[in-house]
């Protein structure tokens, strides 16, 4: 298992813990490895159901954005795109596992962050935690998923003021538009987690594996038709970092000033 991330099964519940606190769990080409060792692992019988994590203070705080402007700079397109091919991999590895996903969220879930939260069956946040679709302030698109699961989440509306705006989410506001199944005090969230993980771990494996199917079904998806979708938003994103907005937003981010758009 690749050192960023760090996965175990016990008691029949997987969790997935994204392992770089000190960079609020940014994601990085180096969790490739982990990521994909874990969906794998998950399909083994023994799993019940996964749960995904964050260490420290936050969820993850999306991409990293010092390496993508360094990646952006010194023109390093196969590892951006890779990166970029890895959300795909992850968002579709996830909503066609056979067993219940959970993220459990606190502090920051932001831009890819979000994505990888919202392609979880389940949210379980802390109420300190705070979502955003901050792609748009600094002049990329939505990626690893997030506008395709929020679109299956909320309304058009609702989709369009949180990927054009970015703009923030406090716990209950992401419960009440239905992005959060349970928001609980800090304190109180390793012990829900560790509940939902029990009833998970005495549930019926296959009757988890067909209402999976049957909630992705009902939505008109099948995996050609998902993996299409997250192909096809990943395109966008891929277009969008090749565009002068995408150099200037990141840079203004590090500069921690307004960015200037053409």
């Amino acid at each position: 298992m690749s050192a960023p991330i760090r996965f175990e099964i016990l008691d029949r519940i997987a969790t997935l813990t994204l392992d770089r606190p000190d960079k609020l769990n940014a994601l990085v080409p180096e969790m490739r490895e982990g990521f994909e060792e874990a969906l794998a692992r998950c399909t083994e019988p023994i799993v019940k159901a996964l749960f995904i994590r964050g260490a420290g203070r936050a969820f993850c705080a999306g991409g990293d954005i010092g390496w993508m402007a360094r990646a952006l700079s010194e023109g390093r397109w196969s590892e951006m795109e890779a990166l970029l091919d890895l959300g795909v991999t992850v968002a579709h590895g996830l909503a066609l596992l056979p067993k219940p996903v959970v993220a459990v969220v606190q502090g920051a879930a932001a831009g890819a962050g979000m994505s990888l939260a919202l392609s979880a069956d389940f949210r379980v946040a802390s109420s300190d935690a705070v979502f955003s679709m901050a792609f748009v302030k600094i002049g990329l698109h939505p990626d690893w998923g997030g506008s395709v699961a929020l679109s299956r989440l909320v309304n058009p509306a609702i989709a369009a003021e949180l990927m054009l705006g970015g703009d923030s989410l406090d716990a209950p506001r992401a419960q009440a538009l239905g992005l959060v199944n349970q928001v609980v005090p800090p304190d109180q969230l390793d012990a829900t987690v560790a509940a939902l993980g029990r009833r998970f771990a005495s549930g019926p494996s296959e009757t988890f594996a067909r209402i999976k199917a049957t909630l992705l079904r009902n939505q008109g998806l099948d995996g050609n038709s998902l993996r299409a979708q997250l192909e096809t938003e990943g395109a966008q994103m891929k277009a969008a970092m090749r565009h002068p907005d995408a150099r200037e937003g990141l840079a203004a981010f590090l500069e921690k000033r307004a960015p200037v758009f053409l």
